[in-house]
């Protein structure tokens, strides 16, 4: 989701550490009270800025909530590695690290409580949740969808529908994990976990959608690197 944000005159440029701060407090807010009960002015006084300060660069809650999110997934480097190789194997390890880096990120207890929180007052806040939607699950299903839209046309795999492919995808990445923490019955999967879900996930679907020889090449390629 592309971030929104109010559109400046000429004039001197922002102050970045300001904006550091007003995304970071924002965050930490987010995790302590939940997003809805979260204030532009608790914002601006917990960051020690004026509120004028937040509203000059967030026109409201929801482009504030946005950029918290596209701020954090910047920080964690999850689309890093979304790009399309020279081939189908360099592609699928791209997608396999991508889909660990994802994965790990998802599973954070702070990202947890964020979506619990965000989940329990969504009935009342629709903007809210789905900013917290586009910005978050759905910037990766647009992105991953892209992806195989490009591998499709590259001719490397035949997917007809790659946004149902891309959904069916990162299911297969988190199964059960979110529901599982978000219940309090587990912690975060462990790194070996996460690595052994994607790789499967990803062997799966090269080899239900491939357009040749290279579903067998990738998916030896996956075994023997994950060997």
């Amino acid at each position: 989701m592309t971030v929104k944000r109010k559109r400046r005159r000429p004039g001197r440029p922002r102050d970045v550490a300001k904006l550091e701060a007003i995304l970071d407090t924002a965050n930490a807010l987010f995790l302590e009270r939940g997003i809805a009960a979260t204030t532009m002015d608790a914002v601006a006084e917990r960051a020690s800025v004026s509120k004028m300060t937040v509203y000059a660069n967030f026109q409201d809650k929801p482009a504030l909530l946005a950029a918290v999110l596209d701020h954090r997934i910047k920080s964690l480097h999850v689309f890093d590695e979304l790009s399309i190789g020279p081939d189908l194997n360099s592609s699928v390890e791209r997608l396999v690290r991508l889909g660990e880096a994802a994965v790990s990120a998802i599973t954070q207890p702070q990202v947890i409580r964020m979506t619990r929180l965000m989940g329990e007052s969504a009935a009342e806040h629709p903007r809210l949740a789905a900013t917290f939607y586009a910005a978050g699950r759905g910037e990766l299903l647009k992105r991953i969808a892209a992806c195989l839209k490009a591998l499709t046309k590259r001719g490397l795999v035949s997917i007809k529908n790659p946004d149902l492919a891309a959904e069916q995808l990162v299911a297969s990445w988190l199964g059960m994990s979110v529901l599982r923490q978000i219940l309090g019955v587990a912690g975060p999967p462990a790194a070996d976990e996460v690595a052994e879900r994607v790789r499967y996930a990803v062997d799966a679907m090269i080899r239900a959608w491939s357009t040749g020889a290279d579903a067998t090449s990738a998916g030896k390629a996956g075994r023997k690197k994950k060997v």
